[in-house]
């Protein structure tokens, strides 16, 4: 029988200011998971998870990023993404965990290589990057925010994105639509972005990417085989996985698939 997921909170002092985490907490007798979600995302992307015949057993856990779900956000006092990586490190180190597979999808997966930079390469067995930012055309959301000031982005083009993606055909634009209108920091979205933008500009992520001594796997949705940079993996004997009938947001569009393919490649750690 699977155990069911509890909603946790954990208070984070950061920089002198309280910050409340909302978190699931799926506990299991096998390896730790935590996943990482994206720019607009929330923990609910990954709630399937906990449903899933592939992953019985796992401990999975998954925070709510400030400004993003019920996590605490301070329109006066403005995160960046070093900030975000900082917060997940706390977590995570308050968590008391090691030895675990990090997830990390799109912004995600960008705050989880920032994360593995520092002391977070001691405590990962594994890495999961599902299409994570590594190259400017994985800014396809943060691109159209940083050149505007916030009061155009906020009146403007946020509301236009939102209706731009629920004119998409696909299962998982329309649920991050959904959750981008009821349940995201328009200001925690926008300061996000800029950081987001500049660290994909570089190219030092796909490198990072490229030459982690961990065991690690990209998977992307099928729709997406075009990335410019899959060859390049390719060439260096990437281990890549295609999700079949899904875009970027592969947890909504094919969850099933999507944990098939998690629960294989942890299965080769073992």
């Amino acid at each position: 029988m699977k155990k069911t997921p509890q909603i946790l909170t954990m208070p984070i002092l950061y920089k002198g200011k309280l910050f409340d985490i909302e978190y699931f907490f799926r506990e299991g007798n096998k390896e730790t998971i935590v996943f990482l979600h994206g720019l607009g995302g929330s923990k609910e992307n990954y709630w399937e998870a906990c449903k899933t015949n592939a992953l019985d057993g796992h401990t999975l856990i998954c925070p709510d990023n400030p400004g993003t779900g019920n996590s605490t956000y301070y329109d006066d006092f403005l995160l960046n993404v070093d900030d975000l990586t900082n917060i997940t490190s706390l977590f995570i180190d308050q968590l008391n965990i090691t030895n675990f597979i990090l997830v990390g999808t799109s912004m995600g997966g960008l705050t989880t290589l920032l994360y593995l930079r520092g002391s977070g390469s001691e405590k990962v067995k594994a890495y999961i990057n599902i299409e994570g930012n590594l190259m400017p055309e994985d800014c396809m959301f943060s691109s159209k925010v940083v050149t505007y000031d916030f009061d155009t982005f906020a009146n403007q083009i946020f509301p236009k994105t939102i209706l731009e993606m629920k004119n998409k055909g696909n299962t998982g634009y329309h649920i991050i639509a959904n959750n981008l209108q009821l349940n995201t920091n328009v200001r925690s979205y926008y300061n996000y972005s800029f950081q987001t933008v500049e660290y994909s500009a570089t190219g030092e992520l796909l490198k990072q990417y490229l030459s982690l001594a961990l065991p690690r796997i990209f998977i992307c949705g099928e729709e997406n085989k075009t990335l410019s940079y899959l060859p390049e993996m390719i060439k260096n004997n990437m281990d890549i996985k295609y999700i079949p009938d899904s875009n970027h947001f592969v947890f909504y569009d094919n969850p099933k698939a999507l944990y098939d393919v998690v629960a294989a490649f942890i299965d080769t750690l073992i």
